[in-house]
Order: C-alpha cells, then sequence, then structure tokens
C-alpha cells in the first residue's frame, strides 16, 4: 500500500530527555491521489514531542491510488 514510508528519526532533543513510548497513529489518505490528508494520534506516546514527531513524519507519507483511505500505524520509540 505505502510506495513512501519513511520512519521517524529520534531526535537529539528525545535522546537528551530520554523519552520513550508507544503509540498509534491514524493516517488519513486521499483515495485518488495516495497523499495523506491528515494525521493524528489515536494513542499518545505519552510524549508531546514524540507525538508532534510521529504526526509530522507520517504526513510526508504516500500510498498507492485507490488502495487506502485510513491507515492505523503503531509507533515505538526506545
Amino acid at each position: 500500500m505505502a510506495i513512501a514510508a519513511p520512519l521517524p528519526g529520534y531526535t537529539y532533543e528525545a535522546k537528551r530527555r530520554n523519552l520513550t513510548g508507544n503509540g498509534i497513529c491514524v493516517v488519513t489518505v486521499d483515495i485518488a491521489t495516495g497523499t495523506v490528508t491528515n494525521a493524528t494520534m489515536f494513542q499518545s506516546t505519552g510524549s508531546a514531542l514524540l507525538d508532534k514527531l510521529t504526526i509530522q513524519t507520517f504526513k510526508s507519507w504516500r500510498f498507492k491510488p485507490g488502495t487506502v483511505s485510513q491507515v492505523r500505524v503503531p509507533i515505538s520509540y526506545e
């Protein structure tokens, strides 16, 4: 389904603050183009910084047109 799906990087600030967590991001996709129109945290990682990083990264994903309209993506920072 995904044709471009970079993973979020673990930023220097997150490492320095020793942030960890697991969450689920819901990605909404324009079915005609395969571009992501929205990304929100269904389940927070417990860190606003990690949630923001996750949302920003998943908004850059691209999917094969006509395949999906919404995807739940689990994410883990350890």
